[in-house]
């Protein structure tokens, strides 16, 4: 890096910074020590149009501090030299996983990214594609899309299996040879064999390049700058090793077994595919950053598949139950389906974060370049502003600002176990590593690693690229995107700058200043470009000086677009290019604020990556063509007042804005996507009209369709159990309620007409089983209720409790869980809960609870069970503790239980508490003196079973013995040790 532009750049920030206070000094003296101001309105203006030029100043100079931070680091720079990334593969390596989130992807955009992530030199590599499309397409296009996906993961890895069979044999054969010889001699005839392997290499690479479909110039550039330089490479070393040989020189054997292992490593990777939305049990939030949750919050686990009436389950299983197994890796590289990595990214980003200096990095990226031989302008435009902010990026990372950019990165595992939130949706856990509150994920997790004492890291060279959007319609809902999210997590770097002061380390105001220009710059730009177009402040404010503020920003930016290969008259053309996108920025910021006040998360737009063009929503096509008329009459009122100084400012942004939305959006485009706007607004479809047949079906009256069998004289209830399908095992209850508010049984008035009356409750029975611990044997389950709808099974019960039904609901709930039970394990018991106003009418509980084929033990709860000796037969009573002081005690001795339930709250600290686990065993000896047996709820690790045991309790249950599970999977051993 030239001294000449370190130079030039310090002179701009200087000069930019002396001009500001100039001209702030200037104008404070002009307008409030002068009196110019004389009325309130001059005041407010003045001071508005202050604030205008510092925010807009802040951004220049945060661009100009970056340029300088990337300077240093890029004339510091020393990259590793290839024979130490050699003894790093020949060594033991750190396990990494490459995840590519995709999303409704073209097959050859997933075929190019998954090759350049296979490709990549490093050994035991395995990638895995998240595919997150629909799993029942509504077009045909999107069909083949999701089947492509499918079937494309096998095809890459059945692909690479050739060379890697043939390198792998290769390098076995010189193994044995080695040792043959004793062990340490290597022969010429070894070189030219290893010299015939990276021929047949380069040779498969390149004729895997001619065999790319070329579509655009992404494609080029995956054949000529990845497949092409890996193949030369190769083909050098195999020149460099039939040289050696002619000249009857040999390596020695620890370089020999490095060069096999690298030919290993481009090779040795397993491609495979995850969809989360085939299990119910896994978020299905619209977003990149569930899509890898999901993934990545199995890592480490086995996992078998279980059908509920939801739909499929991941549910924990031993690895010889298991149909899933998830490798917990040592590093999670992840990168977007439309990008593509260099082949020495991963290992040298890798090796890197394996040295001792960056063992507190939690992040090592290349942030993502633009693919050169852009077809479309505003493709090119757009390249320009994402190699620009390549620089911006490198540059924060001198300061200690880097923010972790999405597209590519390499995560240290342990670092985001360390930020993992868990969370439920409905029964299911869901652990969160990257935050979705807003949808500029990686950036509030760079917050969250930042609390947590981690380090990211932007590696100087450019090893990754990305696509940018080829239309203005695709290129709006990204950028409408990246506005969105900055300003809802501005406020939690106050968590940062509080944990660094906890630990004592320094707060640095440039950090915090790039951090907070990276978060809100976008808002603030924004808004005050705005206000200078659109409000005609005093003519004294618009002051020459003015410009001096900017044209060293202007100056050097044109200066890096030269050097990026780009022409200094671009910085115009991105000029007017931010003028048309201000309706995009100004939306997606309008979207944070709305957030903030109302909680709830902005939908997630994916960027369109589709040949087609994508249409541009209405507003961002009017208000740009609004910003040109307005600059128009602006330049009209100028002329008139001879407002000279602002003719000029109104003359640029009406020539760029109006050259943007020509060379950029196009006349063309521009108008037939208002047409469509405007055809979809005036037509509307219209839904079918209904046959008469289904009409009549309806009508027919209810009496006539198999009637539900009764149980007891609950008769309002009229539950239907699906045998079979998806919903197997739901019981759906449909209470009917008559205009009055009141709940009938009388099915003959639920007409069409009156369906809206109907309240219905759809769910399913799960099991839990109960462990005697001592020998680890099931001795009983306890039967628990899940409702269909995800929500909390005494959410729905309170409901039903206000509408007056909750006897009617209860007794439907003991009812399933009975006759589901038929299917338990013989020699096993039951425990169900019953609620306090079921357990007051015996009458209607004796029917229920007559039907079990097996003991059983009734839940009571705090409910007083004087009622239960009126049922007769196998019945046992089951109480919860009250702690472990005087009124268990007194309860035991009054009500005479079979069981006692000891609560959760009891285990906490049991292990380490002397005290607690006295006071627990006393509790059990007097229960035994009295008959009844005590069992555990809630264990959650073996550290308290262990001291449950120790305790003298007998039996428990919890999730660390077995998780509750649909009846059907209870006999193949699904939830239990």
């Amino acid at each position: 890096m030239s001294e000449g532009r370190i130079t030039r750049g310090r002179l701009a920030i200087v000069v930019t910074i002396t001009v500001w206070a100039c001209y702030l000094t200037y104008t404070v003296i002009q307008q409030f020590i002068a009196g110019h101001a004389y009325t309130v309105k001059l005041a407010i203006e003045a001071i508005v149009y202050m604030l205008v030029v510092t925010g807009l100043a802040a951004s220049a100079i945060a661009y100009l501090i970056t340029r300088i931070g990337y300077f240093y680091r890029a004339r510091g720079h020393q990259r590793s030299p290839r024979i130490m990334l050699d003894e790093f593969i020949g060594g033991k390596t750190p396990s990494v996983t490459v995840l590519v989130p995709s999303y409704q992807e073209d097959e050859r955009t997933n075929r190019t990214t998954l090759l350049s992530a296979a490709l990549q030199e490093y050994p035991g590599l395995r990638v895995t594609l998240l595919i997150d499309d629909p799993r029942q397409p509504k077009t045909r296009s999107a069909r083949d899309m999701l089947l492509a996906a499918r079937a494309l993961p096998a095809m890459i890895d059945g692909e690479l299996r050739v060379p890697y069979q043939r390198v792998s044999a290769a390098y076995t054969s010189f193994d044995e040879q080695v040792r043959l010889r004793g062990g340490h001699l290597v022969t010429l005839e070894d070189m030219r064999r290893l010299a015939a392997e990276y021929r047949f290499a380069a040779d498969w690479l390149y004729d895997l390049g001619a065999r790319q479909e070329i579509v655009d110039h992404t494609d080029t550039f995956f054949v000529e700058h990845i497949l092409h330089p890996l193949a030369a490479d190769l083909g050098q070393i195999s020149g460099a090793l039939n040289t050696g040989a002619d000249e009857h020189a040999t390596l020695p054997l620890a370089r020999m077994n490095q060069l096999h292992k690298r030919l290993l490593a481009i090779f040795d990777v397993t491609v495979t595919s995850f969809e989360r939305k085939k299990y119910v049990s896994l978020s299905h939030e619209p977003n990149k950053a569930m899509n890898l949750n999901s993934y990545i919050g199995l890592m480490g686990g086995a996992y078998q598949e279980v059908g509920t009436p939801l739909g499929t389950a991941l549910v924990t299983a031993g690895p010889n139950r298991a149909d899933l197994v998830v490798p917990d890796p040592d590093y999670v590289l992840t990168l977007d389906a439309d990008s593509v990595l260099l082949p020495e990214y991963a290992l040298r980003l890798v090796h890197l974060l394996e040295q001792g200096a960056y063992e507190r990095h939690a992040v090592a990226q290349t942030p993502y370049s633009a693919y050169p031989g852009s077809a479309t302008r505003i493709e090119r435009i757009s390249g320009a502003t994402t190699d620009i902010q390549y620089i911006v990026h490198q540059g924060m990372t001198h300061y200690g600002a880097t923010f972790w950019v999405g597209a590519n990165a390499v995560l240290r595992k342990k670092a985001l176990n360390q930020i993992c939130e868990v969370s439920y949706e409905g029964d299911w856990e869901i652990k969160r590593y990257i935050q979705d509150r807003t949808v500029i994920e990686d950036t509030e997790s760079t917050i969250d690693l930042g609390v947590h004492g981690w380090s990211l890291h932007n590696y100087p060279e450019r090893l990754a690229y990305s696509a940018t959007p080829p239309d203005f319609g695709s290129l709006a809902i990204q950028r409408q995107r990246w506005a969105n999210g900055g300003l809802l997590i501005l406020s939690r770097l106050k968590d940062q700058f509080r944990a660094k002061s906890q630990r004592s380390d320094k707060n640095r105001f440039g950090e915090y200043f790039l951090r907070v220009n990276y978060m809100a710059s976008i808002f603030w730009s924004s808004v005050c470009l705005l206000i200078m177009l659109a409000y005609p402040f005093n003519a004294e404010l618009l002051n020459p000086i003015l410009l001096l503020v900017s044209v060293p920003y202007f100056f050097m930016m044109a200066a890096d677009l030269k050097a990026l290969g780009y022409k200094r008259s671009d910085m115009l053309r991105i000029y007017g290019f931010n003028l048309i996108l201000l309706p995009v920025n100004m939306s997606g910021s309008i979207a944070s604020l709305l957030q903030l006040l109302t909680g709830e998360k902005s939908q997630f737009k994916r960027t369109p990556k589709v040949r087609d063009r994508t249409t541009a929503a209405t507003s961002y096509l009017l208000l740009p063509l609004a910003l040109i008329v307005f600059c128009v009459y602006t330049v009209w009122r100028d002329v008139q007042l001879g407002q000279w100084n602002n003719l000029v400012f109104a003359t640029l942004n009406l020539t760029l804005s109006a050259y943007a939305m020509i060379a950029f959006v196009g006349p063309g485009n521009t108008i037939v996507d208002l047409l469509t706007h405007m055809r979809d607004w005036l037509v509307r479809p219209v839904a079918p009209k209904r046959s008469r047949r289904s009409r009549s079906a309806k009508k027919t009256p209810a009496a006539q369709t198999p009637k539900a069998p009764a149980t007891g004289d609950w008769a309002q209830v009229l539950h239907y159990r699906q045998e079979h399908g998806a919903t197997a095992g739901q019981v759906t209850v449909r209470l009917q309620r008559t205009d009055s508010g009141d709940w009938t049984t009388d099915r003959a008035k639920s007409s069409s007409s009156r369906a809206h009356l109907f309240e219905e409750f759809s769910f399913f029975t799960v099991f839990q089983p109960v462990y005697h611990m001592v020998n680890g044997h099931v001795v009983g389950y306890e039967a628990l209720t899940r409702f269909a709808d995800g929500s909390n099974p005494r959410d729905s019960l309170a409901a039903a409790a206000q509408r007056g039904v909750q006897v009617a609901l209860d007794a439907a709930l003991l009812q399933a869980a009975v006759k589901s039970s038929a299917a338990l394990p013989n020699g096993t018991w039951l425990a169900v809960n019953v609620s306090a106003d079921l357990l007051a009418r015996p009458h209607e509980l004796a029917p229920l609870l007559a039907g079990s084929r097996r003991p059983l033990i009734v839940e009571v709860g705090a409910a007083d069970p004087a009622g239960l000796a009126q049922l007769g037969g196998d019945i046992r009573i089951a109480v919860d503790d009250r702690g472990s002081g005087y009124d268990t005690l007194a309860l035991i001795e009054s009500q005479r239980p079979a069981v006692l339930k000891l609560d959760m709250a009891t285990l906490p600290g049991l292990e380490n508490q002397t005290a607690r686990q006295a006071a627990v065993r006393a509790l059990v000896e007097f229960a035994q003196q009295h008959g009844c047996t005590v069992i555990a709820e809630g264990i959650e690790t073996a550290a308290q079973r262990d001291a449950l045991v120790a305790c003298g309790v007998p039996y428990g249950q919890g999730f660390y013995l077995g998780k509750p599970v649909p009846v059907e999977r209870v006999l193949s051993g699904v939830g239990g040790w």
